[in-house]
Formats: structure tokens, C-alpha cells, sequence
């Protein structure tokens, strides 16, 4: 034992060590070091024959996603049909048909499993067969891969090798996990649509090094040569570690330019991209597992029947067989032949009165195999025969066909369909569920005035709820006099104020305020611009809030013409002067939008030379970032804000600072810093510089967009509800809002008790401020 312990203590000296020399060799700056810390993955970019000369083995991109191949599907498949209890039963009695002991032919014991287990394991092999068809669709995929010389030749997704450089088109999925090399927009972004990963419908933007940014044509790819070194493959989709090889320099790799496999290129004309991961080594992959082995509840419940009639049957033919022994042993007494009809002189041993106990147990044998039909051995072929029929009903339901995707239903297993009608409650999220995730700028606050006299969905749901309806004159704002537009409708767009349309802003106490927030609305993002044939500006965003909010600008009169890597352009209307000016914005710094920081930010240089930080937000973070100069507005911003949640609206809170040139120039040089470094905190780093820049703000006022309920999404839930089943729906929104959201989509209805279970308590709130976990938890308890 004490050598077994020196040993180990040894071993974990010397990985230390060489954990310690790994990380530390080389020179200490960060760029001479990258590739060498914990990157064991490398790609010759345009050089996969290389990767075989230098001993590297990737995977090949062919997947399979098939419960059974050629050499398992023989003994899996018979290991799933013998799981169940009464296939057991069944073949332990046709193996005792083969004896004297059976009181038939085996044939006949044997012949009704053989037609069982042959016919379920014929609809395995079909199901299965057709999730081979589907691999086979996919591996058959085409993707121009380049082949020397500027060509890019129409390849097979299976072919692809680990080192390829694809060209991906709009609307097409990439084959592979790749890094994203140029775009066809200058500054080299692409948008990116990840629904098959994680069900997310929102576009992500991802964006390529600079370096790699003039790759735009075929046939700059003909001397492309680069090294790339990232981790190995792992199943985390939000992280990636690497560096790129590029003309004797190291530039650090990141998730905004990793592309993976089942994503879907998005209002992109095309990208190319360097393969790095193949096959079973990319991240869908990663996250996928084995096809489980699916029981119904109906199949779990038979197995307990079959328990059930199996005790009864062996009771009987135990019974039966004490009482056989004892008759047995009696059969000869005082040398008198008792039952002298069935010979007993002249038995064998599974008849022999000497020997009363084997022939009772023998009998036992014989009855359990008598009696087998006392197990229904049909049921299991009648159910099975059920699934398919259900499936392939489901499959012709015309009711079940989506017109717009013109998908039918397709039920790819026909083990589950008896489980749809076992369904007691059902799990939802909010947005994009219950409503379209399409939104509406409808409503906003400006200097502490409230804008906008549309009715939302919600707020018809309450009057409902208080018992009245909402006329059109107070849709109208209460006001008879006021007159809506009824100009066509804009997508996006759901705006109505006279105050503010047609150029009446000017008009406003507030209008320098009201032309600065509309100006941080036509900036403050990262859409696209692009012009139609006609001349119409239409945009390209990532997330439908700010589509929303450019279009909102756009038709007050600031609308968002053009961008670049460097500059904004906007064509604002001066209503005095009714005349449109061009006004260009040095774009200087993106600060973006995370899930942890809840704001968004960009610098730019105004037309005139004053630096302007320009940034959106959730109010519980704006609100805490700003100047004592900046909060004259703040509880009449608070009380609308408040108002447009409780008419279920989304919320954003604007404000901007000015900064001067020398608190600029110390702040790039901190975010320059961070974004260049290697180490594992630089997203740390990046955010700990913006958040040194986005303080002292000044507040112009708070957005309101709607998220309009799905079509058909209340009388859905009510006849769910009808149906007995419970409902759960999950909303980050505020519970009053919350609240009358589920009174407009039908969730809650008049006469239902509201039990409200709240941790926003002084008390509480105080004690979450100090920090004090386990205080907290008592006081919840």
C-alpha cells in the first residue's frame, strides 16, 4: 500500500510539472502563446491532406443517428423484445416444448412467439430504417468546397474533410463547425439562425477577424494558407477557445466566429468558412445521444398484468401439483394398485409413485406449460398492430398539415402515440410560444411625457376582466377629437400620436429630447441596411426588438440609411425646413447586448466632433447608471414604465453621455487590451471595460413594443383546459403583467382563485442587498 501511494504522489508531481512547463514556456507575450496553451486541435486551413501526413485523424463528416446497424440490429432488436415479460415467459415455455414434458408440439408453442417477435422487430427495422434514409438525406447534402486554384466544387456534405474552406449560401445549414473566414457585408458579419440547437428563433450575428475580411471572391482562396489551433471537440455551444495562424501572426478565436452544424445562414447572401470540426466531433453532434429504448406507460402497464396473471398461473399449477404428488405417492399401498387405469407399475419417472416428489415437480413443468394460454400472447401483436395504424393516421391528418412551412405531420415512432392521450399537463415558455415574437413599437416615454394611444391585447383583456369593452374613442385616447391614422400598416410599426407623426414633434416642449431619442434608435443597434431594386430601405436585424425600433425611427423621420465598419449614416427630416440631411456617424465602439450586462451601447463621433456614448437597457440596470443630472425624468419614466408592463409591453430604458477625448482614449486602450488577450477571463475583462464607460448617464426615456399573442393561442388553451389539462407558463415578465397576459390568452379566466407566492418584500429585498444566502433562505422557509 505504501508503494501503490509513492507511486501515485509521483505521477502527480510529474503531471504537475508538466502542466507547469506547458503553460509557461515560450515568451510572456499573450500572442507568441497562443496555440500553445491547451490547444491540442489543429487544422491546415486549405491543407487537409496535410493533417493525414503529420499523423492528425479526424472523423469523416458522414453521422448516423440509427438505433441499429447490419451487426446489432439482430441482437439488440432481440434484447428489446425478450425486456418484455411475457415474450420471456413465452420463450422459456417453447424451450420445455422441446422436452417429454410438453403436452403439445413445440412447434405449436413456438411458432405463435416466432410470429410476434418477428413482426415487432420488422417495424423496428423500418423505423429504423427510415431515420437511415433521413442520415443518408443529409450526408447527400451539396456545399461548394474549394478544390485548389480559386474552384469551389460541389461536394458532398460527407465528403467533407477537417481543413476545407466551404462557401455557404443564403438559407442553406452548414455541413460542419467552421470559422467564419469573410461574408459578403463588408465588415464580415452573418446572421445565423440556431432554432435546431437550442430553439432559439432570434438571428445571431457572428463576425469574422479582420484580418480575413477582403476573402470575398473564389478565387483569393487559391493561396490561402493558415494554421488554426482551438480545443478539442466538447458539447458547450456558448464557448469556444482557439487562435488563427494568419501571415506569421496569432489572433485569438472566439464564439462570435464559430459556425455550427445544423445552423442556418440568414439574410446572408453567403460566407466561407474553415472546417475545424467533422461528423461526430461537431457540437450538435456532441450534444446528440444514442436512440434510447422507449416503453410506453400502456407497455409498462401490461408487464404488470402479465406479473399479475403469471402469480395466478403459477399458484394454480402449483396447487395443482401438491395435490398430484400426494395422489402420486398413494397410488401403490399394501401392494394394491390404487389408480390401476393409469399403471403405475408400469411408469416412468415422470409418473413414479417411489419417487412422489420429482414427478410433482415435473408436473409442475407440464402445467405451467398447459396453462400458458392464460397469458395472452396476441395482446402484444394487437397493440403493436394499433401504434402503426395511429401513426400512419397521423401522418394523413390533413387537420395536422402547416401551410405555411407546407409540412404534414410525421410521427417518427409509433412507440409513443398512446402517450398523446395520457397527457395531464403541459410545460410552456412565453415568447415565441404563446406569441409570434414579432414586435410592435407602440408606445414611448420622452422626457417624462407618455407617447402613443394604441390599445394592446392585454389592455383589451382588462377591460374584459373589469367588465367593459374598450370603445374607439377610448382607443383614441380618450378623446373624441383625436383622429388615428389610418395610413396602411408598417410591420414593426403600430405608432400612433399626433403629437409626434408627420414632423409635429417640433412642435413639443421636449423636442431636442425627442429628436435624441429618436436619433439613439436609428444608431444604438447592429441591423443591417439594404436597398431594393425600388430604392426601399429594409433591415436585416438580429432580434425582432430592434427591427422595431429602426423602423420606428425610419417612419418619425430618422431613418437608418447605411453602415459601414467606421461610419453610420442617418437621413433625418427637418420638418421647419421640410428637407431630409444626410448626418454620418463615426462609428467608434460596439459595447453589445449580453444576457449578464442587459444593455446594449455604441460610441460614435457626431457630424459636429462630440463624442456620444449611446446606450439601451433594462431599467434595473439604466436606472442605476445614471448621472444626479440625469434623473430629472426618472419617476415619471418609472410610472410609464410600469403602465406599459402592466399592458404587457416590453420595456427598454435610453440614455446617452457625452464623453471628451482623453476619458475616450483611456477607455479604448482598456477595451483593446481585454479583446486581445488569450486567457480564459477575457470575456471578464470586455465587460468590466464597458462597464467603466456606461455610468454617469443621462436618461431620455423608456420604448414600449407589444409581442402580439399567436393566432388561435386562447381558444387553444381553453379547449386544453376544457380537456382537463393543467397548464404552466413560464415569463420573465413582471407579475402583474404576467397576470393579465394569462387573462388575455385565455390561461386565466374569471372565478379562479389567484394565489400569489412573491419574494419582493422590504424585508427580503434588504437582506438579498447584503447578500446573506442563508438569512434568506430562513426567512423564505
Amino acid at each position: 500500500m505504501a508503494r501503490r501511494r509513492i507511486k501515485r504522489l509521483e505521477k502527480l508531481k510529474l503531471s504537475a510539472l508538466l502542466t507547469f512547463f506547458r503553460c509557461h514556456r515560450g515568451p510572456s507575450d499573450d500572442h507568441s502563446r497562443i496555440g500553445t496553451v491547451g490547444f491540442s486541435r489543429v487544422v491546415y486551413v486549405n491543407e487537409p491532406e496535410r493533417l493525414k501526413e503529420e499523423g492528425f485523424s479526424y472523423p469523416l463528416n458522414e453521422v448516423s443517428t440509427t438505433k441499429y446497424n447490419l451487426g446489432t440490429f439482430l441482437p439488440k432488436s432481440l434484447f428489446e423484445q425478450f425486456r418484455r415479460v411475457a415474450n420471456f415467459y413465452f420463450l422459456v415455455s417453447g424451450i420445455l416444448a422441446l422436452t417429454p414434458l410438453a403436452p403439445y408440439t413445440a412447434v405449436s408453442a413456438l411458432a405463435p412467439l416466432c410470429v410476434v417477435i418477428v413482426a415487432t422487430m420488422a417495424k423496428e427495422g423500418v423505423e429504423d430504417w427510415r431515420r437511415k434514409q433521413q442520415d443518408h438525406e443529409l450526408n447527400n447534402r451539396i456545399v461548394k468546397v474549394h478544390r485548389g486554384n480559386g474552384n469551389f466544387e460541389e461536394t458532398k456534405w460527407k465528403n467533407i474533410k477537417v481543413g476545407d474552406v466551404i462557401k455557404v449560401e443564403k438559407d442553406n445549414f452548414f455541413p460542419a463547425d467552421m470559422i467564419l473566414l469573410s461574408s459578403n457585408y463588408p465588415d464580415g458579419i452573418c446572421y445565423v439562425e440556431t432554432m435546431n440547437l437550442d430553439g432559439e428563433t432570434n438571428l445571431k450575428i457572428k463576425q469574422a477577424l479582420e484580418v480575413t475580411l477582403d476573402l470575398k471572391e473564389d478565387i483569393k482562396f487559391r493561396e490561402v494558407r493558415q494554421t488554426i489551433k482551438c480545443e478539442d471537440p466538447n458539447a458547450n455551444l456558448y464557448s469556444f477557445v482557439g487562435s488563427m495562424e494568419w501571415k506569421g501572426q496569432q489572433y485569438p478565436l472566439s464564439p462570435h466566429q464559430l459556425l455550427l452544424r445544423d445552423s442556418k445562414l440568414r439574410n446572408t447572401d453567403y460566407i466561407y468558412g474553415a472546417v475545424i470540426f467533422t461528423g461526430h466531433d461537431t457540437k450538435v453532434m456532441q450534444n446528440a445521444t444514442d436512440p434510447p429504448s422507449k416503453r410506453s406507460t400502456i407497455e409498462k402497464k401490461m408487464d404488470k398484468i402479465i406479473y399479475i396473471l403469471m402469480s395466478s398461473l403459477l399458484m394454480i399449477a402449483l396447487l395443482g401439483s401438491v395435490f398430484f404428488g400426494i395422489w402420486t405417492k398413494e397410488d401403490i399401498r399394501d401392494g394394491k394398485l390404487k389408480r390401476w387405469y393409469l399403471r403405475p407399475d408400469a411408469s416412468t419417472i415422470f409418473y413414479d409413485p417411489k419417487r412422489a416428489a420429482l414427478a410433482s415437480f415435473f408436473h409442475l413443468l407440464t402445467a405451467l406449460m398447459l396453462y400458458s394460454y392464460f397469458i395472452p400472447i396476441s395482446l402484444y401483436i394487437s397493440i403493436e398492430m394499433v401504434k402503426l395504424l395511429q401513426a400512419l393516421f397521423i401522418n394523413q391528418d390533413i387537420e395536422m398539415y402547416h401551410e405555411e412551412s407546407d409540412k404534414p405531420t410525421h410521427a417518427r415512432t409509433s412507440n409513443l402515440n398512446e402517450e398523446l392521450g395520457m397527457v395531464d399537463t403541459i410545460l410552456s415558455d412565453e415568447t415565441g410560444t404563446l406569441t409570434c415574437n414579432m414586435m410592435e413599437f407602440i408606445k414611448c416615454s420622452i422626457a417624462g411625457t407618455a407617447y402613443g394611444q394604441g390599445v394592446t391585447e392585454v389592455e383589451r383583456a382588462m377591460a374584459v376582466r373589469k367588465g367593459f369593452r374598450l370603445d374607439d374613442d377610448i382607443e383614441n385616447g380618450g378623446h373624441k377629437d383625436n383622429k388615428i391614422d389610418d395610413s396602411p400598416h408598417v410591420n414593426g410599426f403600430n405608432f400612433k400620436d399626433p403629437r409626434i407623426m408627420d414632423g409635429n414633434w417640433i412642435h413639443e416642449p421636449n423636442r431636442d429630447m425627442i429628436r435624441d431619442f429618436f436619433r439613439l434608435l436609428a444608431i444604438c443597434h447592429t441591423c443591417i441596411a439594404e436597398k431594393d431594386e425600388n430604392g426601399k430601405i429594409s433591415y436585416e436585424a438580429e432580434s425582432p426588438d430592434e427591427a422595431a425600433f429602426v423602423i420606428a425611427a425610419r417612419e418619425l423621420g430618422f431613418e437608418f440609411y447605411k453602415r459601414s465598419l467606421t461610419t453610420i449614416i442617418i437621413r433625418e427630416w427637418d420638418p421647419s425646413q421640410n428637407v431630409v440631411e444626410k448626418r454620418k456617424y463615426e462609428l467608434l465602439n460596439i459595447l453589445e447586448f449580453s444576457s449578464s450586462r442587459k444593455r446594449m451601447s455604441v460610441i460614435v463621433k457626431e457630424p459636429e466632433g462630440r463624442i456620444l456614448l449611446l446606450s439601451k437597457g433594462a431599467d434595473s440596470v439604466m436606472f442605476k447608471r445614471l448621472a444626479r443630472n440625469g434623473r430629472k425624468f426618472e419617476e415619471d419614466t418609472r410610472r410609464h414604465i410600469n403602465e406599459y408592463s402592466d399592458s404587457g409591453l416590453r420595456t427598454l430604458v435610453l440614455a446617452y453621455r457625452v464623453l471628451d477625448d482623453k476619458e475616450y482614449k483611456e477607455f479604448n486602450e482598456k477595451l483593446n487590451a481585454a479583446k486581445t488577450s488569450v486567457s480564459a477571463d477575457r470575456d471578464e475583462k470586455i465587460e468590466q471595460a464597458a462597464d467603466s464607460i456606461e455610468t454617469d448617464l443621462i436618461l431620455l426615456g423608456a420604448t414600449a413594443v407589444e409581442d402580439k399573442l399567436q393566432k388561435g393561442v386562447p381558444e387553444c388553451i381553453d379547449k386544453l383546459a376544457q380537456a382537463g389539462i393543467k397548464i404552466w407558463v413560464l415569463t420573465g415578465d413582471k407579475m402583474e403583467t404576467a397576470i393579465n397576459i394569462g387573462f388575455a390568452c385565455s390561461l386565466l379566466r374569471q372565478g379562479m382563485t389567484q394565489i400569489i407566492i412573491t419574494l419582493e418584500q422590504p424585508d427580503i429585498i434588504a437582506l438579498e442587498k447584503n447578500g446573506d444566502k442563508l438569512t434568506i433562505a430562513k426567512v423564505n422557509i
